[in-house]
């Protein structure tokens, strides 16, 4: 009978190296595809800038907030955009 290994969790990312997970990798992977079909829109003396501007917005969306560590800062601000505004909780300091 085969010997098969079964892991214990699936739910850790997986990780590239010390900082970038695949995830990340994937995200940054398909802003650069929405960039270069958006660079036709872009006026040719804006382009550059355009793509730092992308650039630097797909990196601060995948770094991950001191307030909220498990999640990327683009989790936090969909969640920011979508709960209940009229909603309150408790925030427990400890």
């Amino acid at each position: 009978m085969g010997n098969y290994n079964i892991p214990k969790e699936i739910s850790t990312e997986l990780k590239i190296n010390k900082s970038l997970y695949l995830f990340d990798l994937l995200f940054i992977i398909g802003l650069l595809m929405v960039t270069m079909m958006l660079r036709f829109f872009i006026h040719p003396t804006l382009q550059i800038p355009f793509y730092v501007f992308m650039g630097i917005f797909g990196l601060l969306m995948i770094v991950r907030p001191s307030t909220n560590p498990k999640k990327r800062m683009y989790e936090a601000l969909l969640l920011t955009l979508v709960r209940k505004k009229s909603t309150y909780c408790a925030i427990d300091r400890d």
